[in-house]
């Protein structure tokens, strides 16, 4: 018996080991899956702390029970903050079932050096779809010059649409901003300043799990936003993508 709990005591302390190394390895080396390497730091972090507070309350029985019940009760409220948020972010990932805006704005994304990555592609194509079938429809691209952006993501798509068929009158560029709520409000801007229009509703086209967000932010500026998702081809990609707008959505309801 004591042999098979020293034998579970070393398998724990080297199972929270390995979740803090191998989390610590990819949430600081890795862009890719930097999300799952912090899901692994908390997960390594929230055992450790179960372990250490179960010392605790060999030693100190009163502190350690008090102690554990606040930790599992801010434990508890973490959970359900993130599934809920992640519930209203998958709920949005399915876009909006009738477009009706004249108006399409495809989010940026990132450029390597002068072609579309993965996720612009994406959306493009998801664009493109739309344009195809709706020929009336007008296009802003939003997206600054980022590091290592050899043109702006604005220029990339304009030339990846028109490229693909796109009519050059159709595309217009919105090429300063450098975050979604920039995206939003300059295109906002550039459509009033083309038409004299103030838009009651706009539809939006970026990747599925940024919809949500999107809309809370397009909905901040006054519009009614319509969604388009682009779908994010790569289940590894994906997986990582709805951990991390967790934060994002939270990050623009308590700071922005």
């Amino acid at each position: 018996m004591k042999q098979r709990k020293n034998f579970q005591k070393w398998a724990g302390t080297l199972c929270i080991l390995v979740l803090l190394a191998v989390g610590g390895f990819l949430a600081f080396t890795s862009r890719i899956f930097q999300m799952t390497g912090l899901l692994c730091l908390a997960l390594g972090a929230t055992w450790l702390i179960f372990r250490l507070l179960r010392r605790l309350r060999a030693k100190r029985p009163k502190l350690g029970k008090v102690l554990r019940i606040l930790f599992l009760i801010c434990l508890c409220l973490g959970v359900s903050a993130i599934l809920m948020t992640e519930g209203f972010i998958l709920a949005a990932s399915k876009g909006t079932a009738e477009i009706d805006s004249k108006y399409v704005l495809v989010l940026g994304a990132g450029v390597d050096g002068e072609t579309p990555s993965l996720s612009l592609q994406e959306r493009l194509i998801a664009a493109k779809n739309h344009l195809d079938k709706n020929p009336d429809a007008v296009c802003i691209v939003s997206g600054g010059q980022g590091n290592g952006e050899n043109i702006s993501e604005a220029l990339c798509m304009f030339r990846w649409l028109t490229a693909h068929g796109i009519d050059e009158s159709r595309v217009w560029m919105e090429d300063k901003a450098t975050t979604t709520e920039e995206n939003i409000r300059f295109s906002l801007a550039l459509i009033a300043e083309k038409t004299g229009e103030k838009l009651e509703t706009l539809a939006i086209v970026s990747s599925e799990y940024h919809l949500f967000r999107a809309s809370l932010m397009a909905k901040a500026q006054n519009v009614q936003p319509q969604t388009i998702p682009a779908k994010t081809s790569k289940f590894y990609l994906r997986f990582n993508y709805y951990l991390r707008e967790v934060g994002g959505v939270w990050y623009f309801l308590l700071l922005q």
